[in-house]
């Protein structure tokens, strides 16, 4: 800020960083630094300890020491904050990675400290205003100076209860596809493969696509909170309870967020390939090819309407609920309950 005002006239470009990938983009190579594990591979495996995701002995390829997380830090800004903000949210199967840092498990295990990142960052967008917007500075750094510090103040305001807290009362299980990735359901497809491949996926990814799964489903918090917890390797529970028990799940009733992140399949075509891709139909609400996404959105406020209703963020959506006719809100809802019956062969 410069005094009481935003330097460039707004406090925020998150309008400017929901763009969908364009067909014709390049997409920078990913550092590596892969490294032979197998020693540990071995000692996990003569200990009978149960372990989530592929992990070969010569895939491992995370940085892991000060050097190496400094390359990592360079290679961004040089190569991948030009289009951070821009295509952040965005979502393909071309790449696990687009242009995303990947420097959360650098930062959450404390080898880079988050405000000589806010700094680097900052300071080439300044010196070099005409290759990196503005968008994709404030895109990044809000990230961190602002969601990543406000997790870490709700987490020590309200824990320990609030790893108790499940708002909605969901009971339900995980399904299978979550251990495996084998479904289907191309987006849950792309975004548990990647997850059990490289420890990773994207904040729209874990959010929009795992998350919003689980919620609409009706899965119970405490199982989401362990596979997010297992699955990633910058989950430390500091950041991953408020970030997957509040905002994905909205178990904490309004705390973190004030609404639901609940999506159908439109929100996957609109940020996405993934229903390019997929078996099912993104414009079907009901029918077996429906994507079950579509059902399971509906079906999800219709039964929380005591508690969601009145939430002026999302009133408009029971508005077109209440506009369907009688027929049709059955019928969706008969989907509904006939994914729910056999979500572990979607």
């Amino acid at each position: 800020p410069d005094g009481k005002s935003p330097m460039t006239g707004k406090w925020n470009y998150d309008a400017d960083n929901r763009r969908k990938l364009p067909k014709s983009i390049t997409i920078p190579e990913t550092p590596t630094f892969r490294r032979d594990v197998s020693h540990l591979v071995t000692m996990l495996e003569k200990s009978g300890v149960q372990t989530i995701g592929r992990v070969e002995a010569d895939t491992f390829d995370w940085p892991v020491t000060r050097e190496e997380g400094l390359l990592m830090l360079d290679d961004f800004i040089a190569n991948r904050l030009p289009l951070f903000g821009t295509y952040q949210d965005a979502m393909t199967v071309k790449h696990p990675f687009l242009f995303h840092s990947r420097l959360s498990f650098l930062l959450n295990a404390k080898i880079l400290h988050p405000l000589e990142v806010v700094k680097a960052v900052e300071e080439r967008w300044a010196t070099q205003p005409e290759v990196i917007d503005i968008s994709q500075a404030e895109g990044f750094i809000r990230q961190i100076l602002g969601w990543r510090e406000y997790m870490r103040g709700i987490y020590w305001a309200k824990m320990p209860d609030y790893a108790k807290v499940n708002f909605f009362n969901h009971t339900a299980p995980l399904p299978e596809f979550f251990w495996t990735g084998e479904t289907d359901m191309n987006c849950l497809k792309q975004a548990i493969g990647q997850s059990l491949d490289h420890a990773y996926a994207h904040h729209i990814q874990r959010l929009m696509v795992t998350g919003n799964f689980a919620l609409l489903l009706g899965c119970n918090p405490d199982e989401v909170d362990e596979w997010y917890l297992g699955i990633y390797i910058d989950a430390i529970e500091w950041v991953e309870i408020t970030n997957t028990r509040g905002m994905s799940q909205f178990a904490d009733g309004g705390i973190v967020g004030t609404k639901p992140y609940a999506a159908s399949a439109n929100y996957m075509h609109k940020m996405g390939d993934y229903c390019t891709h997929c078996k099912y139909d993104r414009t079907k609400k009901v029918g077996d090819n429906a994507c079950p996404l579509n059902s399971l959105y509906w079906d999800f406020y219709a039964r929380h309407a005591d508690k969601l209703k009145r939430n002026p963020r999302i009133g408009m959506m029971y508005r077109v609920w209440d506009r369907f006719s009688k027929p049709e809100q059955e019928a969706i809802l008969h989907r509904a309950a006939e994914v729910k019956k056999q979500v572990n062969n979607l």
